[in-house]
């Protein structure tokens, strides 16, 4: 008797990531030196590119993960807006659920200038961004990682968490910029990503903001107290802090060979991270792939163009 055929899995219903947040179109300058209050610089143009810390980590998970990646997001009604959503879906993320603002609003822009040494200084307006409402554009069905960023209104991202319970998803909050200290908010993130800057900002860190040290023991004393299930602390080239119930854990840096520019390398690591979460990976494995993929970003100009694919973040870990 020959074996009863086996059914062949279920296509998944749902995505494996969702990111929620913003979309810009990025506008470039490049400078010797940052100007000082009050003085002129003369810059030299340097394109236009797909911007916003949602777009950018949608792309990074993108980028990395074997699976699904569906962006909820806001645009104008306008030539920016349709440009944003050609370029996401030519980097493999579902657009399905971006919806339009009204036909005043313009996409969100953002102004930035970058220095000799690869940094920058950016401007950003928000637009279409401040209609994204979580609650009102739910991807459906389940995921494994909601990933949402500190550029939606408060208001709105107070909605976070209800959508997460909804996904069946674990939530993970890049704060940047800190735009809410909501505790609800806070403690549902898991891991709630900040930078040193934002940490000190968002735990009240008044002496030596900046110095790792007391910014690691603010985010130890908030998970201790419950304030936060979990924190990951990036300190640029000096790689991250990540404190769980069970301890602090430094993540090294990955040196990159060459530093051309430094946007979009922390929304390299966020959509990373998220990605690698989604596949199983435990926190402090994916915190690693994060650390790599955001030290990839560095040595191409802008965000989306220059991060690594999946096989290139894992090797170079």
């Amino acid at each position: 008797m020959s074996a009863a055929p086996v059914p062949a899995p279920s296509a998944p219903s749902a995505p494996s990531v969702v990111v929620c947040g913003s979309v810009n179109v990025d506008t470039f300058v490049r400078v010797d030196r940052f100007p000082t209050a009050g003085e002129t610089t003369i810059a030299s143009p340097n394109g236009r590119a797909l911007g916003g810390k949602g777009a950018n980590q949608a792309v990074a998970a993108a980028r990395y993960l074997d699976g699904t990646v569906v962006f909820q997001a806001t645009v104008g009604a306008d030539a920016d807006g349709d440009a944003a959503l050609a370029t996401l879906t030519d980097y493999g993320v579902d657009v399905s659920a971006v919806a339009r603002a009204p036909q005043d609003v313009p996409t969100g822009q953002a102004f930035i200038m970058n220095d000799a040494d690869g940094e920058n200084i950016i401007v950003v307006t928000s637009g279409a961004n401040e209609y994204t409402v979580p609650a009102a554009q739910d991807a459906g069905g389940t995921a494994a990682v909601l990933l949402a960023q500190g550029e939606l209104t408060p208001e709105h991202s107070a909605a976070l968490p209800q959508l997460a319970q909804r996904l069946g998803a674990r939530f993970v909050l890049n704060l940047a910029p800190v735009t809410t200290r909501d505790p609800g908010l806070l403690a549902a993130a898991d891991p709630l990503i900040l930078n040193e800057s934002e940490a000190a900002e968002v735990f009240g860190t008044t002496s030596d903001a900046t110095d790792a040290t007391s910014v690691a023991d603010a985010a130890v004393a908030a998970v201790d107290a419950g304030l936060a299930t979990s924190v990951l602390v990036t300190l640029g080239a000096r790689g991250a802090v990540l404190v769980t119930a069970e301890g602090r854990t430094d993540i090294d840096p990955v040196p990159a060979d060459s530093v051309v520019d430094t946007t979009g390398a922390g929304d390299a690591f966020c959509g990373t991270l998220a990605a690698a979460l989604a596949e199983g990976e435990d926190l402090v494995t994916a915190a690693h792939l994060a650390s790599a993929a955001g030290s990839l970003a560095v040595r191409g100009r802008g965000a989306a163009p220059s991060y690594a694919g999946r096989d290139e973040v894992r090797a170079l870990l």
